[in-house]
């Protein structure tokens, strides 16, 4: 587990360009979708991971229910 707070052991892009090493830790906006997916289940218990999808499904609930409460005044 402490293996999976120190950030400098997280999962990270390396990409190259000329003689120009890029390392990127937040890579996922540079991934294919298949990366992504598979990224996401390889890194599934990080910390952040797990607070990220915690929020985006919370976020989810959200929507769906303001849309829901507005379909209702609709009617």
């Amino acid at each position: 587990m402490d293996q999976d707070r120190d950030p400098l052991k997280r999962p990270t892009y390396v990409t190259q360009i000329g003689n120009t090493i890029i390392k990127i830790r937040s890579a996922l906006p540079l991934m294919t979708p298949e990366e992504q997916e598979r990224w996401w289940k390889e890194n599934d218990n990080l910390p952040e991971v797990r607070m990220f999808k915690r929020a985006w499904i919370e976020s989810l609930i959200h929507v769906a229910k303001a849309e829901a409460a507005r379909e209702h005044d609709s009617a």
